[in-house]
């Protein structure tokens, strides 16, 4: 069986590697790695790969911005590099389908947060598993959503800020936070909230672990920001792209999607949710063949699989694969779909009627 990875995450701009001195003040770290103030004292710098009381030399703070704003979620109209964010970039009123990315400035990594909030040395984290809970406030009500796990041991021990995205329009890099933020819309909208007007959104990010025999292991929030989000009328319908997921593709057609909605009914285990109907999305077919003759075995494209529930709604992205027949031909109808056990939620108000 094939399980889909939707998102595939790469994140941030690689940092300039730098221990971090103890002082209460970001900016005054920042100036004494770049020279500008004298060297603190030898008794307060980490040294080596494992730092006093158990901590991991991280990145420390990297420039201006990332002092000013430690411990907080900034929030931008483009994808900016940690080498190109500045403080004219950062704004906090958006409207709903607009261009919206992120990015957070944390004092320590996810590896030596989740140590320190747990009494544990660093180098019993299990930095492998890390990743990262979005918590949304909206007029009280809080969501905790879920970041798609992304970056390597190594960016978990010593990565003190990333980016991610929101709202992706422009095709820029694709970085983590779509799922989360479409997550929070789903639910929040759900519980109507989100009505049209502005609103006051509060992002927190909470980095945690799996473990074998622990359980999850967990910080408390390591950054958080305010924006304000206008939300305009009739934003939550299915011709919307940016909020409701794509539509029909170049090679989608009436026949996969009721092929599609027909396989998914006979594996459909989701107790909260009623299928409410398929989404050939796919703009293209990707064909696998025979590494010797070159013949064709059988074509794939993308399909989405729309549900509705009681306090949100899921949009599941799958594999729709059709067999070869010869002659040049495949058969919808011997198609089937990839199993995927990981939801993409979507507004209930693009779903239309069930």
């Amino acid at each position: 069986m094939r399980k889909n990875l939707i998102f595939p995450l790469a994140a941030v701009a690689a940092g300039i590697g730098m221990s971090t001195w103890v002082s209460a003040n970001p900016l005054e770290r920042f100036q004494r790695a770049r020279g500008s103030l004298p060297a603190a004292p030898p008794s307060t710098a980490q040294s080596g790969p494992q730092a006093k009381g158990g901590m991991i030399a991280d990145q420390g703070v990297h420039n201006e911005v990332h002092a000013a704003h430690q411990g907080q979620i900034v929030f931008t109209r483009t994808d900016l590099g940690i080498g190109a964010i500045s403080e004219a970039a950062i704004a906090s009123d958006f409207t709903l389908g607009q261009p919206m990315f992120f990015r957070v400035f944390t004092e320590r990594s996810a590896v030596n947060a989740i140590a320190a909030a747990n009494s544990l040395p660093a180098s019993q984290v299990f930095a492998d598993g890390v990743h990262y809970i979005a918590r949304f406030t909206i007029a009280g009500q809080a969501f905790d959503t879920d970041i798609f796990p992304w970056g390597s041991r190594r960016d978990h021990e010593t990565w003190t800020t990333w980016r991610g995205q929101f709202v992706n329009s422009i095709n820029a890099q694709r970085t983590p936070g779509s799922e989360a933020f479409l997550e929070m819309l789903s639910r929040a909208t759900a519980a109507g909230l989100l009505k049209p007007g502005r609103h006051e959104v509060k992002m927190e990010v909470i980095p945690q672990t799996n473990t074998e025999k622990n359980g999850k292991l967990k910080a408390g929030p390591v950054a958080a920001g305010t924006f304000n989000l206008t939300v305009p009328a009739g934003v939550f319908q299915s011709g919307n792209p940016h909020i409701c997921g794509a539509p029909r593709g170049a090679a989608g057609s009436a026949a996969i999607e009721a092929r599609a909605f027909a396989q998914a009914r006979q594996f459909w285990d989701w107790p909260d949710l009623t299928l409410v109907k398929a989404v050939a999305s796919g703009n293209d077919w990707k064909v696998e063949r025979n590494e010797i003759t070159g013949i064709p075995i059988e074509r794939s494209t993308q399909v989405r699989i729309v549900a509705r529930g009681a306090k949100y709604c899921t949009s599941h992205i799958h594999e729709f694969t059709e067999k070869y027949m010869g002659g040049g031909n495949f058969s919808t109808s011997t198609g089937g779909i990839s199993v995927n056990f990981t939801p993409g939620y979507v507004p209930c108000g693009c779903v239309g009627p069930s």
